[in-house]
């Protein structure tokens, strides 16, 4: 794993680097297309908690899922990485740590809305 302190998130260029090998991990694929939309690509809900811990993890941020679901591309969660969303009020769903179990788990369904 990269040291958060050696990563230079001044950089546009290393920031999208980053993020597309977080994606390429997460959602286990060799290529990332920038533009495309974490869904697009063949995520869905528990695999965006996942990318959120790898993300934070690689830089050292404390970003959050719904953050990330509304940046949706790698060049929005790119932009994250400089400037953090801020925190709005709403309703929050499932917890980040609720999703990332349930994923670890393999136990995805016990999240399905009736």
């Amino acid at each position: 794993m990269t040291d958060p302190s050696a990563v230079d998130l001044s950089n546009a260029d290393q920031r999208r680097e980053i993020v597309r090998s977080v994606w390429q991990d997460v959602l286990q694929i060799a290529e990332v297309d920038d533009d495309s939309t974490f869904f697009d690509m063949g995520g869905d809900s528990l695999r965006l908690a996942l990318l959120v811990e790898k993300l934070n993890q690689r830089t050292g941020l404390s970003l959050r899922t719904v953050d990330l679901f509304r940046a949706g591309t790698v060049r929005g969660h790119a932009e994250l990485l400089v400037a953090p969303a801020t925190r709005t009020s709403g309703s929050r769903g499932y917890s980040r740590e609720e999703l990332l179990e349930s994923a670890r788990s393999g136990q995805g369904s016990r999240f399905s809305r009736p």
